[in-house]
């Protein structure tokens, strides 16, 4: 089985990349996995900038195939887009709390909903060779409401809605997850495969 290094500490991205690669050769290993416990400074302008400054840093550590991602957030009714800036805001890192209090307030100042989107940036390193891809994923709505349910990715998902499944994030089941076929997991999965 090939394994490659995802460059993240976050469990739940982890979980993810490992269930989006079920079935294939492919193993996904974490940075705990191997006792690697950096901090990256993220300081590029894009996010396949960012993407692949995080997996330069875990592949120099680890030498093996390491797969590393940023995410920017565009919000249709907002003039100042977040875009790589989804939890820092006016130059402050906001708790997850502090992040879903200011869309929500945000929101609220645009009549209350806003069709939004992730772009992703993806960069695989693999015998020393780079490789780069972008992912505009799909459109979702963002909502001024907040679901009572608890977060299940970030603490955006208790206010952003699936439109095709009508369901806020943080409500999906696993069995919806799977009937939706995401845009980014399909996209990513094939990059990963044409590499690895």
């Amino acid at each position: 089985m090939k394994e490659l290094l995802y460059a993240t500490g976050n469990k739940y991205k982890i979980e993810s990349m490992k269930e989006r690669l079920k079935g294939l050769d492919i193993k996904i290993i974490s940075p705990k996995e191997l006792n690697i416990n950096i901090k990256v400074n993220e300081s590029g302008k894009t996010v396949t900038e960012n993407a692949m400054i995080k997996a330069k840093a875990y592949y120099e550590v680890a030498h093996i195939p390491t797969i590393a991602g940023d995410t920017a957030l565009y919000i249709k009714e907002f003039e100042k887009q977040p875009g790589l800036y989804v939890h820092r805001i006016n130059g402050k890192e906001l708790t997850i709390e502090e992040t879903l209090k200011y869309y929500v307030e945000a929101l609220k100042k645009v009549g209350g909903k806003s069709e939004a989107y992730y772009y992703t940036g993806l960069v695989i390193i693999k015998d020393g060779k780079e490789y780069a891809k972008e992912i505009k994923e799909d459109t979702f709505v963002l909502t001024s409401n907040v679901s009572d349910k608890p977060s299940k990715y970030d603490g955006l998902s208790r206010i952003q809605i699936d439109p095709k499944l009508n369901k806020y994030i943080c409500e999906l089941t696993e069995e919806d997850i799977k009937r939706r076929n995401y845009t980014f997991d399909a996209e990513c999965v094939d990059f990963i495969k044409s590499i690895i």
